[in-house]
């Protein structure tokens, strides 16, 4: 789990720039140092959001596992607490929506780093509650069970449903 919410964390270090070194130039200013890059700027593509990933697969992955009566309240925590971690990204995408494209004339700086901070906090919040979450239901599973939770974890970024 620490290994998924390490990569979601660098897939949006990866996704700021794009995966494109950037320069600044002498105007202080940044400019990509692609020339094709005035074509690929009004068009956003998707950010892949791992712990979107794995919220996705839980539904399925849950009865697959045939849960015990004992194991299906811990799977349930786990569940609620990565569709928080999701839901804490998918908001922090609408405010970095916002900002692109809303009345920049009233915003501040302070507040654009504030609105950032917290968000990338509660993320991370709710990503630690998801990990204890996981860590109780995965000692509750039979070993059978946790081979198929660890592969199908796995298989969820590998090949995200809805992706296609």
């Amino acid at each position: 789990m620490v290994a998924l919410f390490a990569s979601a964390i660098a897939a949006s270090a990866h996704a700021q720039y794009g995966g494109r070194p950037r320069e600044r130039g002498d105007t202080g200013s940044m400019r990509s140092a692609r020339p094709d890059d005035a074509s690929t700027r009004g068009t956003t593509q998707p950010l892949f959001d791992p712990v979107a990933a794995v919220e996705r697969e839980l539904p399925s992955l849950r009865m697959d596992l045939k849960l015990t009566a004992d194991q299906a309240p811990l799977f349930d925590s786990f569940e609620r607490q990565v569709r928080n971690a999701a839901e804490a990204e998918r908001l922090r995408a609408r405010h970095l929506s916002a900002f692109r494209t809303g009345d920049a004339s009233t915003v501040t700086a302070e507040f654009v780093i504030a609105a950032i901070a917290d968000d990338d906090s509660e993320r991370a919040d709710a990503a630690r509650l998801a990990r204890e979450r996981m860590t109780a239901l995965y000692a509750a599973l039979t070993p059978d069970q946790r081979k198929q939770f660890d592969r199908r974890i796995i298989q969820s970024l590998r090949e995200p449903l809805g992706s296609s």
